[in-house]
């Protein structure tokens, strides 16, 4: 059990690893028994066991509980609850706040401050008058309590509330860099920006003000853990750089503890921003602000549910804020949910959500009323949109619409107020592939509906609209009353025409029946949620006939399919139609199915037949030509080739007849394939008719290549057993080659064009192309050659007698690669042929050579090896 230390007696301060409780017993900003040196005895007596500081300040008044402090208190280390309700006497206007810590003088610094703290605790305790130095830096801001880089930190509970009031900052933990954590931050019960009582305006700037949190509780899952935000002229909470585990839950901002307005027109209520957040903000009511909730560029996916913006539980006062929601480059988020316990209600604002470059961003069970406008979208993301869902039909017992492919729609009943905004959702319906969704059961009031699209994007509400631009009239013929007006009206259920002399005088959705004059539409449901149409005219000069949206469609390549259509006649006067040579062509309301010409009709009888203007159904012709072709040759005889369309130069055509030079069907595709060379004609067709020549191809023919035996040589090794080729050349457009030699029982000797060094034998060439083609050679019988050896003679004599005169060596037909040296005695050559095609005469750089013995190299270049010998020259 906890020992109670008095300062007179300092037996306990040396005792640093065992807990105490320090009692302040003095309210003097410094010396024996004050906050001060409580602070410093809690510091040294170590961080192993939670220390308590106490408060028993004797005294009847204020004063005499408010500690006025010229410096700043000792900085808090860890586990230290600092207990302000165990003041015996409560003088400060409210139960469960005790004392008042206040500061006194001109320097600047905060009440409390906690740096590289944890597991403190602070209640009961009244922070005031902390302010910042105008111009100091940001990091520079004083408050009440300050924090940083702490965690497990404990700041109020219920029945031991704080209060923070005229401070810069009721509780501010600064956004400096580099960065530091402030980590499970529970901030409960408390009171800002009002007096002690929670009912005398007495501002902060900020209310909380904590950068980096991660895991942060503000308020909590209790209604009495929730605290209370009077008048802070800046920002009632505003995290910066926040992290995950953020929740704000069950406070109330812009209030005082009587739940009354108490206005911050320039304040925010709620502002957070950070990537990775993904703050929930639940069961808030949050009144007289600039913004209500802003949430800058919070990418984690925040989450808003059951808050009451601009008025109360309730919903029956009026706290509207200029902007409810402020939702700013975020790229997910919920406002709402899919249970309806999670819808927020959201009146009385001058703007109720407002969206800015924020998508997708999803509203679901909301309840708006009342607000100048519900939703506004402002500068979309590059490429998004967001469609409008819209009301088609509306019956006591079904509602149709339209909306994007299968979006999802809620359905709401409408406010009383003018802008028709969605106050009670009554069902949600999925649009088909069609984008048409259908509701069926009983509508018993006024009905407006949002969607949110497959992305999660949802839209604005829905409102009755009338476009007037498309308006359709006929006016009144011959004197009567048959003039209509027919115009496009979404959204509404009642129909109110109106004369110039704002006379109803109709309650269907077109007005017929009516004479000359100007007409105007009040549309929406049942009297409510009205929008009102443009002034239109009824002529009474006209012939009755409106053609202001008629359509005409030509026929396509002749083919009578030509139509006159949407022209309105007034009181529906039966029409006959007539072609440019006055022949009845037809007595329909709408003319279908004529060729190319000129078209008028006459409507009504006896002396009352009007005459319609002229008017030209033209003759389309649409034809259809290749752009680009890929065409590709037959190859090898083997009917392989293609033509392949890529791209047109007009639309493509949908049915396709391709024609041989010969005039013969050969196929209805729209490509060729495996075709044989040939001329070919393609003929497209279209829906409308028209046929023309695609275009008229050719597929060539591959020529496979050919065998050139005119130079062609064969060779038998000097032993007999092998023999080689050369002078084989391969003629054609295909290449490359491959080659094969094979032998008489299908074996591959060789993959070279000409042999060398195979046994003698019959042999066939194989020739293949790129395309796969193969040619075959002539069969060679190798085996008849015969081996000559070389005769090398070993003497000449070169006298120009004809006999003798050259070196004339047999056999060496057969050696053409082989090399021919002769040498002199001191080593010079004085002779070389390659093959040998020229036989020596005894002459070097046309010189005799002198008479004497030489020596002779011959290099066969096969496996016959090297000859050498003596030659011997003779005069």
């Amino acid at each position: 059990m906890k020992r109670i230390v008095v300062f007179l007696f300092l037996v306990t301060i040396a005792l640093h690893s065992r807990p105490a409780t320090f009692v302040v017993t003095s309210n003097a900003d410094a010396g024996a028994g004050t906050l001060r040196e409580a602070i410093i005895a809690a510091n040294a007596n170590g961080t192993a066991e939670v220390d308590y500081i106490h408060f028993n300040i004797s005294g009847a008044a204020r004063a005499d509980v408010s500690i006025s402090l010229a410096t700043e208190l000792p900085v808090l280390t860890s586990k230290i609850i600092i207990d302000g309700t165990t003041q015996p006497t409560a003088l400060l206007g409210n139960a469960n706040i005790k004392v008042a810590i206040v500061r006194g003088g001109t320097d600047f610094f905060s009440g409390l401050r906690l740096d590289n703290a944890s597991e403190i605790e602070i209640y009961g305790l009244s922070f005031s008058n902390f302010k910042s130095d105008p111009l100091g830096a940001v990091d520079e801001n004083k408050a009440g309590i300050y924090l940083y880089n702490s965690k497990n930190i404990i700041i109020g509970a219920p029945l031991k509330p704080n209060c923070f009031n005229n401070n810069f900052a009721g509780i501010l933990s600064p956004f400096v860099i580099p960065r530091f954590d402030n980590v499970n931050i529970k901030i409960t019960s408390n009171i800002f920006g009002l007096g002690e009582n929670g009912l005398l305006s007495q501002p902060n700037q900020a209310g909380i003000d904590i950068s980096f949190l991660t895991d942060g509780s503000i308020g909590g899952d209790l209604v009495d853990e929730g605290n209370l935000f009077g008048s802070n002229t800046r920002v009632g909470i505003a995290l910066g750089g926040a992290a995950t585990g953020i929740k704000i839950t069950n406070n109330r901002i812009g209030l005082n503890i009587n739940s009354l307005l108490v206005k911050s027109t320039s304040a925010t209520g709620i502002i957070i921003n950070g990537e990775t957040a993904a703050p929930l903000i639940k069961n808030n009511i949050i009144g007289g602000q600039l913004v209500g909730i802003y949430l800058d560029y919070v990418n984690g996916g925040f989450k808003l549910e059951g808050n009451d913006i601009g008025t109360n539980q309730l919903g029956t006062f009026d706290f509207g804020n200029a902007t409810g929601v402020h939702v700013r480059f975020c790229n997910k988020g919920m406002i709402g949910g899919d249970d309806l316990s999670q819808g927020n209600n959201i009146a009385y604002n001058a703007t109720g959500v407002l969206l800015e470059i924020a998508y997708p961003i999803s509203m679901l069970k909301n309840s708006f009323y009342c607000n100048s406008a519900a939703i506004t979208f402002k500068n979309l993301p590059e490429g998004k949109s967001i469609a409008q869902s819209r009301i088609q039909q509306i019956s006591s017992n079904a509602v149709s619409g339209t909306f994007v492919s299968y979006g999802k729609v809620e359905l709401f009943y409408t406010d009383s107020c003018p802008d028709c905004q969605g106050k009670t959702w009554f069902a949600t319906v999925l649009a088909d592939v069609n984008g048409n969704w259908n509701y069926s059961g009983p509508v018993t009031g006024k009905v407006t509906c949002m969607g949110t699209n497959t992305d999660g994007a949802t839209s604005t509400f829905s409102k009755p609209l009338i476009i007037s631009a498309s308006a359709a009239i006929a006016g009144v013929v011959c004197g009567e009353t048959t003039g209509s007006i027919s115009v496009p009206v979404y959204d509404a259920s009642v129909f109110e025409w109106y004369n110039a002399a704002n006379v109803l005088v109709g309650r269907d959705r077109v007005l017929t029946g009516v004479g000359a004059g100007n007409y105007y539409l009040k549309a929406g449901q049942l009297g409510a949620c009205d929008v009102t149409s443009a002034v239109f005219t009824i002529d009474g000069s006209s012939n009755g006939i409106n053609d202001s949206q008629k359509v005409i469609v030509n026929e396509y390549c002749g083919s009578g399919d030509g139509s006159i259509t949407k022209i309105i006649v007034a009181n529906n006067l039966t029409r006959i139609w007539y072609n440019a040579s006055n022949e009845v062509v037809s007595t329909a309301d709408d003319l279908i199915g004529v060729k190319e010409g000129i078209y008028y009709f006459r409507a009504g009888t006896g002396n009352c037949e009007v005459r319609s203007n002229n008017y030209t159904v033209g003759n389309t012709i649409i034809t259809y030509k290749a752009r680009t072709v890929n065409q590709i040759p037959e190859t090898c005889g083997n009917k392989n080739g293609s033509v392949t369309i890529t791209a047109y130069e007009t639309e493509k055509p949908n049915r396709f007849e391709w024609f041989d030079e010969q005039g013969n069907l050969v196929s209805d595709q729209e490509n060729l394939k495996d075709y044989p060379a040939g001329k070919y004609k393609l003929i497209g067709y279209g829906d409308t008719g028209c046929e023309n020549t695609v275009g008229e191809f050719e597929i060539l023919t591959s020529q496979s290549p050919t065998i050139d035996y005119s130079s062609f040589r064969q060779y038998i090794s000097c032993d007999g057993k092998t023999i080689s080729t050369t002078g084989l050349i391969i003629n054609g457009t295909s290449s490359p080659y491959t080659f094969k030699w094979q032998d008489e029982d299908g074996n591959t000797v060789s993959t070279l064009l000409n042999i060398s060094g195979v046994e003698k034998g019959k042999y066939t060439l194989f020739v293949t192309d790129k395309n796969d083609c193969v040619v075959n050679g002539e069969t060679i019988d190798f085996s008849q050659l015969i081996s000559s050896a070389l005769e090398v003679p070993n003497a000449i004599s070169p006298n120009g007698d004809g006999v003798n005169d050259y070196w004339e060596i047999k056999g060496v037909q057969n050696y053409p690669l082989g090399d021919f040296s002769i040498f002199a005695r001191d080593g010079s050559r004085v002779f070389y042929s390659k093959g040998y095609a020229k036989p020596f005469n005894g002459f070097f750089n046309g010189k005799t050579l002198p008479t004497g013995v030489y020596y002779y190299v011959i290099d066969l270049k096969t496996s016959c090896g090297v000859q050498s010998g003596s030659l011997t020259i003779l005069r």
